[in-house]
Order: structure tokens, then sequence, then C-alpha cells
């Protein structure tokens, strides 16, 4: 069965944070008080989502065969 999911992730620290995007290592910086979108999709069957929350990061875990995209303001992350 296919998944479609969105998430909010904001960031309520006064400082920057780093997001990681796993098993790519993509690495993308959340700025302070903002939020991004994260789209996750793929075959529920196949995995799952895990989201680790760490002082200075957050690192989503993903399965194999699914995508993740992340937006700011609308606009694709690259």
């Amino acid at each position: 069965m296919r998944l479609k999911q969105k998430i909010i992730y904001k960031n309520s620290k006064n400082e920057k944070i780093k997001s990681i995007l796993e098993p790519w290592a993509e690495e993308y910086n959340i700025e302070s008080n903002s939020e991004v979108e994260i789209i996750v999709e793929g075959d529920i069957e196949k995995g799952y989502l895990i989201i680790e929350s760490e002082i200075d990061r957050v690192v989503i875990y993903s399965w194999q065969g699914s995508l993740i995209q992340v937006f700011k303001n609308g606009k694709l992350i690259d």
C-alpha cells in the first residue's frame, strides 16, 4: 500500500539546526524559529519512518524505495 504523508517540523530553538535525511545522508539547515514541510512517499509495507531529535539536529530515517522531499516556503530545497 502506497503512503504519502506531510510532516511539518518547526525549529523553535534560538539557533539553526541540521536536518539529515537517511539513508541518503542529505543535509539541510533549518533556521531558528522556522519550519519545513517534509513529504514522505513510498510503500508502507516495506518499511517505516523514524524521526530522531538530537540537541543540534534532527535525523529522519526512511526505508528502501521511499522518497522524501523537503520544502521551505512552498519551494523544494535542493
